[in-house]
């Protein structure tokens, strides 16, 4: 027995179950869900063009926003590899100019120790000393200037590739 079957067919009960039961066929009958929709100005077939315009418009700039991003990346990358060959270079020539003055100033005080083992007095040792002293002087000074500058020309071509990469992402 089902519990439909309880309900008298005068009784308030069975007629608000059946009231109920039209009352869902209704909503759930494809033409009456069209006719509402049509009566509320929804047409399900624009609503659907809609929505399929509105998906595709969002991959798009999906894509866009993913190619922007991409470039951005491609473009850092290459910008760190730049600097980081740079940075590479420059303290290569910087070690070598380093040895360069190194190799020099021993180079300089072998040929004093050689001068001064054929020293013959005392004069001579204290002008030979202190013609020494104010050449080293002056090669420490111009191997400092020299250092200097080279170390200013490798912070200009450390810093070229993010200064080219901001001057290009400004225009």
């Amino acid at each position: 027995m089902s519990d439909t079957e309880n309900f008298n067919a005068g009784d308030q009960a069975r007629e608000a179950y059946d009231n109920a039961q039209r009352t869902f066929e209704k909503m759930t009958d494809p033409k009456a869900l069209r006719d509402a929709q049509a009566a509320m100005g929804l047409d399900p077939a624009k609503m659907t063009e809609a929505f399929r315009s509105m998906s595709e418009r969002s991959m798009e700039q999906s894509r866009q926003a993913y190619g922007k991003l991409k470039d951005a990346s491609e473009q850092a990358t290459h910008t760190l590899e730049a600097t980081l060959e740079n940075v590479h270079n420059g303290s290569l020539t910087l070690s070598k100019r380093a040895i360069e003055g190194m190799r020099a100033q021993a180079e300089m005080n072998f040929s004093h120790m050689e001068k001064l083992a054929s020293v013959r007095s005392m004069a001579e040792l204290i002008e030979m000393q202190t013609s020494f002293l104010r050449r080293q002087i002056e090669m420490a000074t111009d191997q400092a200037r020299d250092m200097q500058s080279l170390s200013q020309s490798v912070a200009q071509d450390v810093m070229r590739p993010a200064r080219e990469a901001t001057n290009t992402g400004e225009s």
